[in-house]
């Protein structure tokens, strides 16, 4: 079990310390609680966008990655449709650059126009390379219109739609921003070779002067339960023919999640897995097998 402490700040901001004087190293991770099933219908993929604004750079910082790698670190952020993560590895004794860095564009980031069209076009390459000249490239997008109905998992994180970020407005990105990411519906985590009383100072220091923002409160439609059997056949110009099947699990937070991903890693996780196309006898009728996925509610990610 992995021990840590907690307290919050005044403005909401819940913190996480966990000390680990056994390597050199730190870990500055915030997540917000913000994913792809927070966004309107009609403007999907904004928190993937998000995910790439925010190394765009802050209003008194307009380089977010050269100050870390000056003191010898290293970030990535992943969105998924629950959340949105962010975080810093550096040496213990320059944690207080990601504490800087981490604040600076909480409170104050920068909107410009050319940030904003930078990653917008990055965005849409991502969603051009892999979602549409793939091939399969859009059998998730097919999947998850099938595996749901009302409720907002049923697009992917990169978005609904190309046109949607396409479209998206200055005044669309600060409205998706003030909106979700402040102290109030942030976590901070602090791990490594550092103490809880250094972390209280440091997130004093840098975060509690931010305005606490509104707590956003989630109010998602309900998922009418599935009676019948859903598919839909769809012909393409693709190599091969394919079969994809989901079923319903539990939550993450329930028992039954752990043996499904267990079953899913024996079943396909890997060279070793009982459905892996390989070469040997027998795996003829296996390679009509593209993939066989155990619907996972709160899995997959996008990397930064």
């Amino acid at each position: 079990m992995i021990q840590y402490d907690k307290f919050t700040l005044g403005n909401g901001l819940r913190v996480l310390v966990h000390e680990d004087s056994s390597t050199p190293m730190a870990v500055v991770n915030v997540m917000y609680d913000v994913g792809a099933r927070d966004e309107d219908p009609a403007k999907t993929g904004f928190a993937h966008l998000f995910e790439h604004l925010m190394f765009g750079g802050s209003i008194h910082i307009p380089s977010y990655d050269e100050p870390l790698q000056l003191a010898g670190g290293e970030n990535n952020a992943y969105t998924t449709n629950d959340l949105t993560n962010y975080y810093c590895q550096l040496p213990s004794e320059n944690i207080e650059t990601a504490f800087w860095l981490e604040s600076d564009r909480m409170l104050s980031l920068a909107f410009s126009k050319k940030s904003l069209e930078v990653q917008r076009k990055v965005v849409m390459e991502e969603f051009k390379e892999h979602y549409i000249n793939k091939p399969y490239g859009d059998v998730w997008f097919k999947m998850r219109e099938l595996a749901y109905t009302v409720h907002p998992y049923r697009w992917q994180t990169i978005g609904k739609d190309l046109s949607h970020i396409e479209k998206a407005t200055t005044a669309d990105v600060k409205k998706f921003f003030f909106k979700h990411y402040c102290p109030a519906n942030a976590i901070l985590v602090a791990a490594g070779n550092t103490t809880t009383v250094q972390v209280k100072e440091l997130a004093e220091k840098w975060f509690g002067n931010i305005p606490a923002g509104e707590k956003y409160i989630r109010r998602l439609p309900e998922e009418p339960k599935q009676t019948a059997p859903r598919k839909e056949i769809v012909k393409a110009k693709v190599p091969l023919d394919a079969l994809y099947k989901c079923w319903h699990m539990d939550g993450r937070l329930d028992d039954g999640y752990y043996a499904a991903e267990l079953i899913t890693d024996i079943l396909s996780g890997g060279g070793s897995s009982r459905l892996y196309p390989g070469t040997g006898k027998g795996t003829t009728v296996v390679q009509q097998y593209r993939m066989l996925s155990f619907w996972k509610h709160r899995r997959g990610y996008i990397n930064h």
